[in-house]
């Protein structure tokens, strides 16, 4: 973990395999306790992660286990931002009936849901998927008053 004028960041390149999925889990849940984010933050965050690196896990690893994944990670007193990056081409969304998504097209469903800003960007090696998530966002919107 390095630590720049109160900015934490972390690189992780593992083997894409599912064993490293609670790993980045703890790093995540780590660096995000570290900047102050709630317990109901880092539920998010953890279930945001675990979606966006199974996915590059699993459609995003032409090698297989020979493939890798990176993830980086970087926050401060206000934003968490989590970039996982795999070697793979994006595999476009599901489509979605009745409003909601088939049983193989709720990951991407799930991070918008639960994060403030969900990036994908395709690349020609690979495809990155950057999270973001702002401290207290929820207790912000309450708290901030009317202007009417």
């Amino acid at each position: 973990m390095v630590k720049k004028e109160s900015v934490l960041e972390k690189e992780l390149r593992l083997d894409s395999h599912t064993k490293n999925l609670s790993l980045i889990r703890e790093e995540v849940e780590a660096m995000a306790a570290a900047c102050g984010f709630d317990e109901n933050e880092l539920y998010q965050l953890k279930v945001a992660v675990s979606e966006a690196a199974a996915n590059a896990i699993e459609h995003g690893s032409p090698q297989g286990e020979q493939s890798h994944i990176k993830v980086s990670i970087t926050c401060d007193s206000e934003r968490i931002s989590i970039e996982v990056i795999d070697e793979g081409v994006f595999k476009a969304r599901l489509p979605v009936t009745d409003g909601r998504p088939s049983h193989r097209g709720r990951g991407i469903f799930l991070m918008t849901a639960l994060m403030d800003e969900v990036n994908i960007t395709e690349g020609l090696t690979g495809t990155k998927v950057r999270l973001v998530k702002v401290k207290n966002k929820a207790m912000l919107d309450v708290a901030e008053p009317s202007t009417a």
